[in-house]
C-alpha cells in the first residue's frame, strides 16, 4: 500500500498550522530531522531537514519499544509466550541466591508496564560490577516494589523481552518480525543495534540479543506505515494481521507514571503507560515515544497519526507544541481549499534543512596542511567512523585508523584516511575521504559504513572545526582539529547535551605524527 498524498485542507487541516508549527519548533530550539502526518490514511504533509532524507534510516531510540511490544502481541496470539509466564522460570541460571517475594511475582506483562519493581534503572556500573552479565544486574537489582504496582522506566526489562522472545523461537526480533509485520506492511532494509553495540563488551554474555528497548533505525514512511497500522488496531490492506484484543490491552492506560520513583517528569510523561508506548492528552490517544524527539503520535478519535524524527532537548515543548498547533486545531469534516497557504507549506516544505557552519578561508593556514600525511597514534585501534559517527552511531567495524591526508579544493578539505582490517598486519582495508564543505555548505561522502555530511570552519590559524553528520545517527559529531608543524590532534564530542545514563558525553582524542618527521 501506498499512501495517497493529498492537501491539509482536503483531511480538515489547515496548510497554515503546519507551517507555524515548523515555525514555532525552529523558534523553540527544537532541531526536526522530518515528519508526517497522516490522517484517514492519507498524508496532509511531509518534510525532511537536508542533509536527511526519505531513503535514510534513523535512529529512533525508544520508539523501537513499540516494535518489541508488537512483536510480544503476535507472540501471544501464536501461542509462543503468556504474559503471566514469571521470569525466575525462565531465567533459572541468572537469579541471585536469595530470590525475594516481589522477584518471584515478576512476569512478562510487568516488563511490558515497567513496573517489575525496579526502584531504579540499571546504569552502565551495574552491569560492569556483573562482569557485563546485563540479565544477570537485572536480576540482581532489587526488586523493592510488588510487581504492577509502581512504574519506573526500565530499557533494561525491554531488552529482556528481546531476549525472553529469543529463548522461545531461537530468532532475534527482527527475524521474528520479519514475515508477521515488514512484509504485510512493505517495510524493508531495517536494522537493530545489538545490546554488544553499546550496553556491553561484543564477546559479554548475552551481548547479541537485538536491543528492543532503544536499537532500531528506520525509514520515516516506514515508521508511518506501522504506526498507522497499529491505528488501525492491526489490519492492513483490509487484512486483520494481530488480534483486536491485543489492542485493547496494549493501548489502554495500564499504570499511573505520577510518582515518586519516577523522576523527572513533564506533562507529557505524566499521564500513564500503556504496553511499552505512553498516554497523550486526549481520549484514547498514546504515542511510541524515542529520546531526542523520535515520536510515532496517535490520535484515534481524530483517525490521524504524526511521525516526527528530531533531536531534541526541549522534547515536551515539542510535543505541546503539536497539540497546540495541529492536533487541537483539526476539524471534523474537509475544509475549503486554500491554494495559496498550501503553495507556501509546500514551498517551505521543499527548503527545509540544517543550516552548515559558516565559514572563512584561512589562504595563509591551509598551505601547511596541504598534502601533508600523519601516522595516527591509535592504540584503542577505533575507526575513523567510529570517530566521527556521532550520537546514534552505534557498532564496531573491526577497522583500525592508521594514517591521515589533508588536502583543499573547490571550497572544502578532503580527508583522506586509510583504515587496517584486524585481521592482520597487511590486511589494509584500503583508503577512504571525508568531504568538508568549507563554504557553509555540507559534502556528502560514502563511508564503509554509510552516509556522511560534513562542514567546517577555520576557528584559528591552526585550529579547525568539524560538523560531521552521519545519516543515520542523531546529532553531530563536533571535531576540533588542531596541528604545528610535525603534530595532529583530533578531539571529537557528542553535539547532543548529556541525557542521563543514555548518552554520557565522551570526548575521545587521537593524535597523530607527522610522516618522516
Amino acid at each position: 500500500m501506498a499512501f495517497e498524498r493529498v492537501s491539509p485542507e482536503s483531511v480538515g487541516i489547515r496548510s497554515e498550522d503546519i507551517r507555524s508549527f515548523l515555525k514555532e519548533s525552529y523558534k523553540a530550539g527544537i532541531q526536526l530531522h522530518s515528519f508526517m502526518l497522516i490522517r484517514h490514511g492519507k498524508v496532509a504533509a511531509e518534510g525532511w531537514y537536508h542533509p536527511y532524507t526519505p531513503d535514510a534510516r534513523h535512529i529512533i531510540y525508544s520508539f523501537s519499544k513499540t516494535f518489541t511490544q508488537t512483536a510480544i502481541g503476535f507472540a501471544v496470539q501464536e501461542g509462543i509466550l503468556s504474559l503471566d509466564e514469571k521470569l525466575v522460570d525462565l531465567f533459572p541460571e541468572e537469579l541471585p541466591e536469595k530470590i525475594s517475594e516481589n522477584l518471584a511475582l515478576a512476569d512478562i506483562e510487568s516488563l511490558l508496564t515497567m513496573s517489575c519493581g525496579h526502584e531504579a534503572e540499571l546504569t552502565t556500573e551495574d552491569i560492569e560490577n556483573r562482569g557485563g552479565n546485563w540479565v544477570k544486574a537485572f536480576f540482581e537489582q532489587p526488586f523493592k516494589y510488588r510487581p504492577h504496582t509502581m512504574f519506573q522506566y526500565n530499557t533494561t526489562g525491554t531488552d529482556l523481552l528481546c531476549l525472553i522472545l529469543m529463548k522461545k523461537t531461537g530468532q532475534t526480533l527482527t527475524q521474528f518480525l520479519t514475515p508477521r509485520l515488514f512484509e504485510p506492511l512493505g517495510i524493508k532494509d531495517v536494522y537493530c543495534s545489538t545490546m554488544g553495540d553499546r550496553v556491553v563488551r561484543r564477546n559479554a554474555p548475552y551481548s547479541q540479543v537485538e536491543a528492543g528497548g532503544w536499537g532500531y533505525h528506520m525509514r520515516t514512511e516506514d515508521l508511518a506505515r506501522f504506526i498507522w497500522f497499529l491505528e488501525q488496531r492491526g489490519v492492513w490492506e483490509g487484512k486483520r494481521l494481530l488480534s483486536e484484543e491485543w489492542f485493547d490491552r496494549a493501548f489502554s492506560k495500564q499504570i499511573e507514571t505520577d510518582n515518586e520513583v519516577y523522576l523527572p517528569q513533564t506533562r507529557h510523561w505524566q499521564l500513564g503507560y500503556c504496553y511499552q508506548c505512553w498516554c497523550n492528552p486526549y481520549s484514547g490517544s498514546w504515542r511510541a515515544d524515542g529520546l531526542y524527539g523520535q515520536f510515532g503520535y496517535v490520535l484515534p478519535e481524530k483517525d490521524a497519526v504524526m511521525i516526527m524524527t528530531a533531536a531534541a532537548v526541549n522534547t515536551e515543548k515539542q510535543l505541546s507544541l503539536f497539540d497546540s498547533m495541529i492536533a487541537d486545531r483539526m476539524e471534523e469534516h474537509a475544509l475549503e481549499e486554500n491554494p495559496k497557504e498550501w503553495g507556501k507549506l509546500q514551498k517551505k516544505v521543499r527548503k527545509l534543512k540544517l543550516h552548515a557552519p559558516w565559514a572563512v578561508r584561512q589562504c595563509w593556514s591551509e598551505p601547511l596542511l596541504e598534502g601533508r600525511q600523519f601516522t595516527m597514534d591509535n592504540p584503542a585501534g577505533i575507526s575513523f567512523e567510529e570517530f566521527i559517527g556521532g550520537e546514534g552511531h552505534f557498532g564496531h567495524d573491526d577497522l583500525s585508523l592508521e594514517t591521515m591526508e589533508f588536502a583543499f579544493e573547490e571550497n572544502q578539505l578532503l580527508i583522506s584516511f586509510r583504515e587496517r582490517c584486524a585481521g592482520g598486519e597487511n590486511a589494509l582495508a584500503g583508503t577512504q575521504t571525508l568531504r568538508v564543505g568549507l563554504d557553509g555548505a555540507y559534502r556528502k561522502s560514502t563511508l564503509y559504513d554509510g552516509i556522511y555530511f560534513a562542514a567546517g570552519k577555520w576557528v584559528w590559524s591552526d585550529e579547525m572545526e568539524l560538523e560531521v553528520r552521519f545519516q543515520e545517527a542523531l546529532g553531530a559529531a563536533i571535531i576540533r582539529v588542531t596541528f604545528d608543524e610535525t603534530n595532529l590532534k583530533l578531539s571529537v564530542r557528542s553535539q547532543m547535551p548529556e541525557e542521563l545514563d543514555i548518552t554520557k558525553r565522551v570526548v575521545q582524542t587521537l593524535t597523530g605524527r607527522l610522516e618522516n618527521s
